[in-house]
C-alpha cells in the first residue's frame, strides 16, 4: 500500500498562562494515497490541531510528518508557503468565503494569486465545475448564497488548483442532512476522479461512515482505528460502538 502521509510520534503542546497544554501526544498514523481518511473525536480532542499541522499552518513540538516522502521538518518558509498554496486544498467548516465577491470570484481566487493567465483560469474553472456544479449560482455573492451553495463553492476553491491533498475540518457541520449527504458524495466522486487524498475531521458517525478509514482521537492520543469493509450501514454501527467506548459511554 502506498502512503501519502506518514506521521510518527507526533506531539504538540501549547503554553497557556505559563502552563503547558498538550494537544497531541505521540500520534503515529499512515494515511494511504487516494483515500478518504477520517479523524474522529470530541471537541478539544486534538483532531483540528492535527489537521493544521498537516496543512502547514502549525508546527509540531516533536515527531515527524512525511508527505509524499518529504519530511516537513526540513521545510523552510518558502516550502511551507508552496505547500499551502500548491499542494493542499482546504475546506473549512465556516466556508471562509470573502464577502463582496461572487462565488465564482471566490473559487478562482487561488489561481488569481498564482498569477495564471485568464485562459488558464477559465479552463481550470470549467474543469472544476464538472466535479462540483455551482454554475447556476456562480454570480451570486457569497453572503447571498445558501449554506449548501457556499460549501460547494468552498470545495470548488479547494480543488481548482488540483491538489493531491484536501483537508476538511467539519465540512458538513453547518449543513442539513440533504446537503451534507450531497457534499460527502462529492468527496467520494473527487477521490475517484482525481485520485485525491482527503483527510476530514468530524464528530459525526454518519459522516465518518462515508470514509475508507476512521481514526479515533481523544485527549490527543489515537485510541482506535477502523477500516471500512462492505456497506456503509454496518460500518456506521461499528463507528458508533467504538466511539461510545472511546468516550467511556459503555
Amino acid at each position: 500500500m502506498q502512503y501519502h502521509i506518514m506521521i510518527k510520534n507526533l506531539s504538540k503542546s501549547y503554553q497557556s498562562k505559563g502552563t503547558a497544554k498538550t494537544a497531541l501526544s505521540d500520534v503515529t498514523l499512515n494515511i494511504p494515497q487516494g483515500e478518504i481518511f477520517c479523524i474522529m473525536g470530541s471537541s478539544g480532542s486534538g483532531k483540528s490541531t492535527l489537521l493544521k499541522i498537516l496543512g502547514g499552518m502549525e508546527k509540531p513540538t516533536s515527531g515527524t510528518v512525511y508527505i509524499n516522502g518529504a519530511n516537513m521538518a526540513d521545510y523552510g518558509q518558502q516550502d511551507y508557503d508552496r505547500h499551502r498554496q500548491m499542494t493542499v486544498g482546504y475546506v473549512f467548516q465556516d466556508f471562509n468565503l470573502l464577502e463582496g465577491l461572487t462565488l465564482k470570484e471566490n473559487i478562482i481566487l487561488p489561481l488569481t494569486l498564482q498569477k495564471l493567465s485568464e485562459t488558464e483560469i477559465q479552463k481550470k474553472y470549467a474543469d472544476t465545475l464538472r466535479c462540483v456544479d455551482v454554475g447556476y449560482c456562480e454570480n451570486n455573492y457569497s453572503e447571498q448564497s445558501s449554506g449548501g451553495e457556499q460549501q460547494r463553492a468552498a470545495i470548488c476553491r479547494a480543488i481548482i488548483k488540483s491538489p493531491k491533498l484536501i483537508l476538511a475540518d467539519e465540512p458538513t457541520g453547518s449543513l442539513d442532512h440533504v446537503n451534507a449527504k450531497a457534499i460527502l458524495s462529492t468527496f467520494m466522486d473527487i477521490k475517484e476522479r482525481m485520485q485525491t487524498t482527503i483527510v476530514l475531521v468530524t464528530h459525526d458517525a454518519a459522516v465518518a461512515s462515508y470514509c475508507d478509514t476512521v481514526v479515533f482521537i481523544e485527549n490527543g492520543r489515537v485510541c482506535d482505528t477502523l477500516r471500512k469493509e462492505g456497506a456503509a450501514q454496518p460500518f456506521y454501527e461499528r463507528i458508533v460502538t467504538v466511539s461510545s467506548k472511546v468516550r467511556g459511554v459503555i
